[in-house]
C-alpha cells in the first residue's frame, strides 16, 4: 500500500514531543542523562556533526511550520494532521510488524483518518469510528485464515489507530475550543500545550545532563533521569505562565496546564520507548533528517494534548 514507503526500520533512539533544543544536540530523551553507550530505544551515542547539521535544519522548518498551521486553523491544519497522522500510523504498523504483529492497515488508517474528521468537523456518526475499525480487523483476519491472531492483530490495529489517530486529533480538538471562562477561543490553548511540552523537553535534557543521577526508567529508557523529569516539568509550569499571560488564558490555570502536559509528556515519551524496546527498534522512522521518525518526535505530545484539551475543559467548567 502506498503509505508504506513512509515507514522505515532503521534502529533509532526515542525523544519527545517535537522538535526543541533538546532534540537539536545529543538528546537521549526528555527527562535527559548523560549519553551513554548504545541502546536500543534507550538511547545512543552522540551524533555527529553532519547529523546534528540535519537536526537543525529539519527543525527550522518544522517549527516555524506548526506554528503557522496552528495559527491557520482549519482547513490547513487539518491537512497537517491528516499527513501526519498517515505516516506516523505508518511508522507504527511498520515498527509493530517487525515483532510478528500483522496489523490491518487500510482499516486503521481509515479510522485514523476519521477521528481526524470527527475532531475537525463533528458528525453524525461521532463515536461509531471505533466499533466499526473492530468489527471490521477481525473479520479481515478470519477471512485470510489466522484466527489464532485474531486477538493480537486486531489489538494492534485498534491501538495504532487510537494511541496516532484519535490522541493526534487533538491538535484540532484544541485549536476548536470555543472561549471560555478558563480560555479565549483560538490558537492559545494549543499553542500552550506544544510550547509547554517543548520548553520541559529541552529543560529535562539540560537539567539531565548537568545534575541527572537517579535515573527515572531504567528498564524502559536507561538514560533518562528523575532530575531531568523533574527540570521538565518546572519548565513546563513557566511555558505555562508564559502562555497563559499571552493567550489570556487565566495565569493558575495556565500553570496547572503546563505542569499536567509536561508531565503527560514523559509518560508518552516512555510509552514509545518501551514499544521499541519490546521491538528491538531505536527509532521509528527515518523520515525527519537528524530526528528519526515522526511518531519520535511527537510521541510525549500526542500524550500531552488530549490531557490538556481535558484539562482546559475541566477548569473551564470548574
Amino acid at each position: 500500500m502506498f503509505w508504506r514507503r513512509f515507514a522505515a526500520s532503521r534502529p533509532a533512539s526515542g525523544g519527545l514531543g517535537g522538535w526543541t533544543v533538546a532534540s537539536l544536540s545529543t538528546s537521549t530523551g526528555v527527562a535527559g542523562g548523560a549519553p551513554r553507550k548504545h541502546d536500543p530505544a534507550g538511547g545512543g551515542p552522540p551524533r555527529s556533526e553532519s547529523g546534528l547539521a540535519a537536526r537543525l535544519a529539519t527543525a527550522a522548518i518544522g517549527i516555524p511550520l506548526i506554528v503557522v498551521l496552528v495559527v491557520l486553523g482549519l482547513p490547513w491544519l487539518f491537512v497537517g494532521v491528516v499527513g501526519a497522522i498517515v505516516v506516523a500510523m505508518a511508522e507504527f504498523y511498520r515498527m509493530v510488524e517487525r515483532a510478528g504483529y500483522r496489523p490491518v492497515w487500510e482499516a486503521g488508517m481509515a479510522a485514523g483518518v476519521l477521528f481526524a474528521i470527527e475532531a475537525a468537523w463533528p458528525q453524525p456518526w461521532e463515536g461509531a469510528v471505533l466499533p466499526a475499525l473492530l468489527v471490521y480487523a477481525v473479520a479481515d483476519r478470519l477471512r485470510r485464515g489466522r484466527p489464532e491472531r485474531v486477538l493480537a492483530d486486531t489489538a494492534i490495529t485498534v491501538l495504532g489507530a487510537v494511541y496516532v489517530g484519535y490522541l493526534m486529533s487533538f491538535a484540532l480538538r484544541l485549536r476548536a475550543l470555543p472561549d471560555g471562562p478558563g480560555h479565549a477561543a483560538g490558537p492559545g490553548p494549543a499553542l500552550l500545550v506544544i510550547f509547554a511540552v517543548w520548553a520541559a523537553d529541552s529543560a529535562a535534557y539540560f537539567v539531565g545532563l548537568a545534575a541527572g543521577r537517579r535515573k527515572l526508567a531504567p528498564q524502559v529508557s536507561p538514560n533518562k533521569s528523575l532530575e531531568g523529569a523533574m527540570g521538565g516539568v518546572a519548565a513546563g509550569l513557566a511555558a505555562g505562565l508564559i502562555c497563559g499571560w499571552a493567550f489570556r488564558v487565566p495565569l493558575p490555570t495556565a500553570a496547572a496546564i503546563g505542569g499536567v502536559c509536561a508531565i503527560a509528556s514523559v509518560v508518552g515519551d516512555l510509552w514509545e520507548s518501551a514499544i521499541k524496546r519490546e521491538v528491538g527498534v531505536k527509532d521509528a522512522g527515518r523520515l525527519l533528517p537528524g530526528h528519526g521518525g515522526f511518531l519520535d518526535r511527537f510521541d510525549g505530545l500526542l500524550f500531552a494534548m488530549a490531557v490538556g484539551y481535558y484539562a482546559l475543559r475541566w477548569w473551564s467548567a470548574a
